[in-house]
């Protein structure tokens, strides 16, 4: 277990109507990843709540569904993004002080981010890993 992870024990949560394009686009076992370019859905989840934040929509979750622990961000990855989220989001250090918060904060800018990430990567023709890349390629900060 990660030790300097300020999210072990706590639980991740997506609105239960999203749940669906979770699934259709993180698969742990699936040997498609152009059907599947997320390998799991905690790599969707901080993708989706970068994606809510470039774009400034942040939603509450309405109807929770838990989908991952926490012990499973990075710290050296995916923990300094979290934190970045929560900061960009109240412009206060103390957040970071708060792992619920911060994931409470998280989960919002992933709720009004997951959309964003589903127009991009099933919203147009072609394989979804294909979409990702171009999207990526076409959103590149420079």
């Amino acid at each position: 277990m990660n030790k300097n992870n300020p999210f072990i024990g706590i639980s991740i949560f997506i609105d239960k109507n999203v749940h669906s394009i979770y699934e259709k686009l993180a698969k742990r076992a699936s040997s498609n990843v152009l059907d599947f370019p997320f390998g799991t859905m905690k790599d969707l989840f901080v993708v989706s709540a970068c994606a809510g934040a470039n774009a400034d929509k942040f939603k509450e979750l309405k109807s929770s569904r838990d989908i991952f622990s926490g012990e499973i961000f990075d710290e050296k990855i995916d923990v300094p993004i979290l934190f970045t989220l929560a900061y960009k989001r109240t412009k206060d250090v103390d957040v970071l002080l708060d792992s619920k918060k911060m994931l409470e904060i998280a989960q919002g800018w992933a709720n009004g981010g997951i959309h964003i990430v589903e127009e991009n990567l099933l919203g147009h023709p072609g394989r979804p890993l294909n979409n990702l890349v171009n999207w990526l390629f076409e959103n590149q900060i420079s």
